[in-house]
């Protein structure tokens, strides 16, 4: 029998940011702003959010609709990693810390460039602190 050997993240030269979306345009503006970082975007409607971040074990985490910010908070939690939910219709962003909710934007404002410096802040800021 052959031994099956995973990447181990701890060696990744840069960031693992996986990008559960629901509208496909949202992770490919995340995959062009957070050029720091190896971006994978998925598509929400192929289920098991959960599974696929168990199994990924990604640094931080980007999602564009309810239910996926909901299916990531376990495995952040357990993990200690960034989720970043974007709310397209009410133009808001909320950053997942220590296991709360905080929004960080509200109203207009809602770019790339501010997807990149709340990513870029979760994972590199000496302390990991809700962005005000």
């Amino acid at each position: 029998m052959t031994e099956l050997r995973l990447r181990q993240s701890e060696r990744r030269p840069r960031p693992l940011v996986a990008v559960i979306c629901a509208i496909p345009l949202v992770g490919e503006a995340a995959m062009a702003a957070l050029d720091f970082a190896e971006v994978r975007s998925f598509s929400k409607h192929g289920g098991d959010t959960a599974g696929l971040l168990d199994c990924l074990r990604p640094d931080a985490v980007v999602v564009d609709c309810e239910d996926g910010a909901v299916d990531a908070m376990p495995h952040a939690s357990r993990r200690d990693i960034p989720v970043v939910h974007i709310s397209i219709p009410e133009r808001q962003l909320h950053l997942l810390h220590k296991g709360e909710w905080h929004q960080v934007l509200d109203g207009e404002g809602l770019t790339p460039e501010v997807l990149r410096n709340v990513v870029a802040g979760a994972l590199f800021a000496r302390e990991r602190v809700p962005v005000p």
